[in-house]
């Protein structure tokens, strides 16, 4: 029998219009919303948050993964090539990267932000991730570009090669 808070938050993805995308829920229970802002925030159509197939990394942000890597593992210090879509919670979009025009860099050199960097880092090649990013695994109190200060990330990442 679910509780309260879980078909609330249930009944807040389905009147967000929010879909599955085909990802295998997380093994793990979602995370508890308590007052946590990943949790708490509204999420638009155009973010795909399923907040019941998140699961806590242990630096802070949440994940699910969308598509199973089955080719090599990343890792510290590997470099890798990554396509990726970064939205506000509202749906607008921040930033990309295609598949023919990836992001390249080299796990663990301080370069991306923490979570990105420590999601790939346990990635495959060909494996999807959606993460929810707090500020302060993000851009933080400053912002970048077009990305407020303070914003939560939800971002889509794309494991594509890893050399």
């Amino acid at each position: 029998m679910p509780t309260a808070r879980g078909l609330l938050r249930w009944v807040m993805v389905v009147t967000l219009g929010a879909c599955a995308s085909g990802g295998t829920p997380a093994p793990s229970a979602a995370p508890s919303a308590g007052g946590d802002p990943l949790l708490t925030t509204a999420y638009a159509v155009e973010a795909e948050v399923m907040l019941d197939e998140l699961t806590r990394h242990p630096r802070g942000f949440l994940y699910r993964t969308t598509v199973e890597g089955t080719g090599r593992a990343a890792g510290a210090g590997r470099t890798v090539q990554v396509a990726y879509v970064v939205r506000l919670p509202d749906g607008r979009e921040m930033d990309r990267a295609e598949a023919d025009a990836p992001l390249r860099f080299r796990i663990g050199d301080g370069t991306m932000i923490a979570a990105l960097d420590a999601a790939v880092r346990e990635m495959r090649e060909g494996e999807t991730r959606q993460l929810i990013i707090p500020p302060r695994l993000g851009y933080g109190a400053r912002g970048r570009g077009p990305v407020p200060p303070n914003a939560i990330l939800v971002m889509l990442v794309t494991l594509l090669r890893v050399s």
